[in-house]
């Protein structure tokens, strides 16, 4: 069989063109694939980070955290805003076309060889099949791998013997797929639990919290609960906040993020917990014993300053901030961000949204929550787009400030920018498409 090459816009063309011939497999069929492929997850040493919201912003935490501690690491997450090698992080950095590509085809010469025998992976199990050749090859010391959606029928779920698994916050999304409670849903998340392996947990929501705890006994995995109360903010500024933990590791420790939002305190302490525990399993490549406590410390505080998250909140101009907020509990957190943050100005949000999203209930809880002053709409340039007239009619139905429609994102966004004053400030939340094509226009600016 003659092998096709393909470039990266005619692989990225083959892979958004997989749910047209294929649905999501099963752990089986996707076991096969890997040993097909000569496991390349064996020799991996993973943690597993699950939730609803939060799980890549724990990710990033972590995967910056271990890395200044010397560690070689691999993360894999998803989506991607603009460039499809964004889902594959080396050291913090992308991963080159070139290595993409490699691995890439050999996911695809497989599903061409064998055709027949398996079934072809969906786009998310491709993706992960992807990364696992791409980190065995690096051969990564570890390997952070956020969940694609919900946990226990996840792609990334067929690895075994996680060193450290971590489920974020919980809440309703997704609730065709993964069910109608927080307790359904979290019991699809603590589904990546395994047998003795410790979970670290976000402890926010009593009915998550119950389904945690006990998958976990079932499993005889230890629990480490990360409850608000243990969690003290100290600062609040336009380039981040400061907190304390009050409880566990680095108790009393002043700590930073370079995020505006109060949930990345929470989502940071759940890395620093994670990160603990990962210090008796991991010891340091390049010395015979563990980092001392105080030296350990100071790595984790410059760690926490200097990791980067793109679309989460993430200050992208002077006075703009854009966040990937796109379901019930996204925009509950983006909102309090909002209100809480200081501004001698006006506030103006830029928004749009999917088409599947409850996007009256996200609209209605910015309209009567949140003190913006005007909003900007337009319609995500995607066959899930929500009508800008959907839009439209859902927010002038619930405010009465200025409503602004443009078709095209580029004009909303150049009109927002050109409406913002130097004391205003200016958010884009609502999909995190938008975000990836205001990442674009961005790009194209620079």
């Amino acid at each position: 069989m003659n092998k096709i090459r393909m470039n990266i816009k005619e692989a990225e063309d083959y892979l958004n063109g997989i749910p047209k011939f294929s649905k999501k497999t099963t752990m089986e069929n996707e076991r096969k694939l890997l040993a097909l492929l000569g496991h390349p997850e064996a020799e991996q040493r993973f943690v597993h980070v699950a939730g609803t919201n939060g799980k890549g912003s724990v990710c990033a935490f972590l995967s910056r955290i271990l890395l200044e501690q010397g560690h070689h690491v691999g993360t894999f997450i998803s989506p991607h805003l603009v460039d499809i090698t964004e889902r594959f992080l080396i050291d913090g950095e992308q991963v080159p076309e070139e290595e993409f590509l490699a691995a890439f085809h050999q996911v695809y010469d497989l599903c061409r060889e064998r055709e027949g025998e398996i079934v072809h992976p969906s786009y998310f199990e491709f993706l992960f099949l992807i990364g696992m050749l791409i980190f065995k090859a690096r051969q990564v010391d570890v390997t952070v791998l956020e969940v694609g959606l919900g946990g226990r029928l996840d792609a990334t779920n067929v690895i075994e013997n996680p060193l450290v698994c971590v489920i974020a916050s919980v809440s309703l999304d997704h609730t065709e797929i993964l069910g109608e409670t927080i307790s359904e849903i979290a019991g699809e998340k603590a589904g990546i639990i395994k047998a003795g392996c410790p979970v670290v947990y976000d402890d926010s929501v009593p009915e998550a919290s119950e389904v945690i705890r006990r998958k976990a006994d079932g499993r005889s995995a230890p629990a480490w609960p990360v409850n608000p109360s243990d969690i003290r903010i100290t600062e609040r500024g336009r380039s981040g906040i400061g907190f304390q933990l009050l409880e566990g590791a680095l108790s009393g420790v002043e700590l930073k993020v370079p995020f505006v939002a109060d949930y990345q305190a929470m989502n940071a302490s759940l890395a620093v917990t994670a990160a603990a525990l990962l210090r008796q399993k991991l010891p340091l490549p390049r010395t015979e014993s563990l980092q001392p406590g105080d030296l350990w410390a100071a790595g984790v505080r410059s760690a926490l300053l200097h990791v980067s998250w793109p679309g989460r909140m993430e200050p992208v101009l002077p006075g703009v901030y854009m966040d990937g907020a796109h379901n019930d509990d996204g925009i509950r957190v983006f909102i309090e961000t909002v209100t809480k943050l200081p501004c001698e100005g006006k506030k103006y949000l830029l928004f749009s949204a999917v088409v599947e999203k409850d996007y009256e209930t996200m609209i209605d809880a910015i309209c009567r929550q949140a003190d913006f002053d005007g909003f900007i709409l337009t319609e995500l340039d995607s066959y899930r787009a929500l009508p800008l007239a959907d839009i439209r009619r859902a927010f002038e139905g619930k405010t009465d400030k200025p409503v602004r429609c443009f078709e095209a994102i580029g004009e909303a966004f150049a009109f927002a920018r050109e409406q913002k004053r130097p004391e205003d400030l200016l958010f884009i939340a609502g999909s995190l498409y938008l975000a990836g094509s205001i990442k674009e226009l961005l790009r194209g600016n620079s």
